[in-house]
């Protein structure tokens, strides 16, 4: 008889010992004996995720003060999408001592970086009450990589771009970087480009453009590398990142490679000459090898003409010729035609006056 009250005592007094550390927040229906814990987590940096981020809320044991925190129960989100994250952890009370203590974290992850993550405690709550957990941006994000290419002149690049939340990302093909995207310069032109032709919300699109990287202030947070966008070329929905089979003339980059039949020649660091058509408001923009220059064009089946174009004013001690040259191509041109990735513009006696390659 005293051996079945022992018995009965001792279990008594360990559901008061877990009651009192709030273990049964809510009683998942139709499972006995397992609890759940709800709330939400989010971050103040206004920017969108990689399509690979992966949320994650943890149940951990904190008690030990000199080890890792023990997780006790994990619940996971792929893809992440965006803040805030609703999210429930249910988990079994008997795992959890009377003489511990627990916490709730969270934490976003692309791969094996941690992106964001909670750094403060926050306790298991008793009773059914949710959390609010705020997660910080890392280290290691906070400040990129000083080795990852970033282009400091303007040029060629060719990347995922999504936009979400009033903010733009954009995560570079050839080196795998990412970077926030400046609202200034052709910005504008990109974001209205995307909205225009992506599918679902915050999906990912392939952006070509001329852009270039520099430290900016951004609406929250320090300053950061961001890319600026020179000049909008176009976006398309191709998952991968390899270069179209056949560009077309307009909303591609062409390159300059030769004026009158003679191959250009460029300085080491020199940038490239280009031109790109905009297909939408039919203007020309480009790089003409000091000055970046602009104008309109008008098309006639295979008839060009290119129309009120202007430049800006700078001196150069390398380029002016080149400059002065593809200058006078453009005002001669007649015709275009395309071979692959090459165009070729021709005066009015089929003279090919300016050669363009698309990279």
């Amino acid at each position: 008889m005293d051996q079945r009250l022992d018995t009965r005592g001792a279990a008594l007094l360990a559901l008061i010992a877990l009651g009192s550390l709030g273990a049964c927040s809510t009683m998942t229906s139709g499972a006995p004996g397992t609890a759940t814990v709800h709330g939400t987590a989010f971050y103040r940096e206004r920017m969108a995720l990689p399509p690979d981020a992966v949320f994650e809320a943890r149940l951990e044991d904190v008690s030990r003060a000199d080890a890792p925190a023990e997780p006790v129960a994990i619940t996971r989100k792929e893809p992440a999408g965006s803040p805030p994250f609703a999210f429930t952890i249910s988990y079994d009370p008997a795992r959890l001592a009377a003489s511990h203590r627990y916490a709730i974290r969270a934490r976003v992850l692309a791969g094996d970086d941690v992106l964001f993550s909670s750094d403060t405690s926050t306790p298991l709550p008793i009773g059914d009450v949710p959390v609010e957990i705020l997660m910080v941006r890392t280290a290691a994000q906070a400040t990129p990589p000083a080795a990852a290419p970033a282009p400091a002149e303007p040029a060629l690049m060719r990347g995922h771009y999504r936009y979400m939340a009033d903010a733009g990302l954009y995560v570079d093909c050839a080196t795998g970087t990412q970077w926030p995207v400046a609202q200034v310069a052709d910005n504008a032109a990109l974001e209205s480009a995307y909205l225009a032709a992506h599918g679902a919300p915050g999906a990912p699109l392939l952006a070509t453009l001329v852009g270039r990287i520099e430290t900016r202030e951004p609406m929250e947070g320090p300053p950061r590398p961001m890319l600026v966008v020179e000049q909008f070329i176009r976006v398309s929905a191709a998952a991968s990142c390899e270069h179209p089979d056949a560009p077309a003339l307009e909303d591609t980059y062409w390159r300059l490679v030769a004026l009158g039949g003679t191959p250009i020649r460029l300085a080491p660091g020199q940038r490239a000459p280009h031109i790109v058509l905009a297909s939408r408001e039919r203007r020309v923009a480009g790089f003409a090898g000091c000055n970046r220059m602009s104008g309109g064009y008008t098309l006639t089946g295979a008839g060009i003409a290119f129309t009120q174009m202007a430049s800006t004013m700078m001196a150069c001690a390398t380029g002016m010729d080149l400059e002065r040259g593809f200058h006078d191509a453009l005002a001669r041109t007649a015709k275009w035609r395309l071979a692959g990735a090459r165009l070729e513009l021709t005066d009015d006696r089929d003279r090919v006056v300016a050669a363009f390659e698309s990279p």
